[in-house]
């Protein structure tokens, strides 16, 4: 039984810098949200990024391999398979500008879970709530950061 959410979020910071911030995966990120434990990098082009992540939620470590095709400048599709679930997440940008001559960028997310297994999709409509609210305080924390990174720069 599949779930879908979306997000929708501002960031103080031009279309091109968030693009390339949010696309520069590495295994650092895992210090920046407690979900994601562990990232690691298998290969890496300018327009599609294979990586292996390695999360705990719902007090369970679920492993997934990861495709990232990026579409400059302005749109990225993440999809992971791994025994628990699947996914497909998309991220849109849009550039507004802003009083004071400020950019500012919309942050569209939309994402599709396919849970697998029989637990997983037992209690999958239990934890749709909980795996919004997750990936909503991750977003936050990530543009909280990438905000920092780029006031640090002007």
């Amino acid at each position: 039984m599949a779930f879908e959410f979306s997000l929708c979020r501002s960031i103080k910071a031009p279309k091109e810098f968030v693009f390339d911030w949010w696309t520069d995966l590495s295994p650092e990120d895992s210090k920046l949200v407690a979900p994601l434990k562990k990232r690691e990098i298998i290969s890496k082009t300018p327009n599609l990024i294979l990586l292996r992540d390695e999360e705990e939620m719902y007090f369970r470590r679920m492993k997934f391999d990861v495709k990232v095709t990026l579409e400059r400048p302005d749109r990225w599709i993440s999809e992971y398979e791994g025994k628990d679930a699947s996914a497909r997440s998309e991220y849109t940008l849009r550039e507004e500008p802003l009083e004071n001559e400020i950019m500012t960028t919309t942050l569209s997310y939309h994402t599709k879970i396919e849970p697998r297994g029989f637990f997983t999709r037992l209690f999958s409509p239990v934890v749709k709530p909980f795996v919004k609210r997750v990936f909503a305080s991750e977003m936050e924390i990530f543009i909280r950061k990438l905000e920092e990174d780029y006031h640090a720069l002007t």
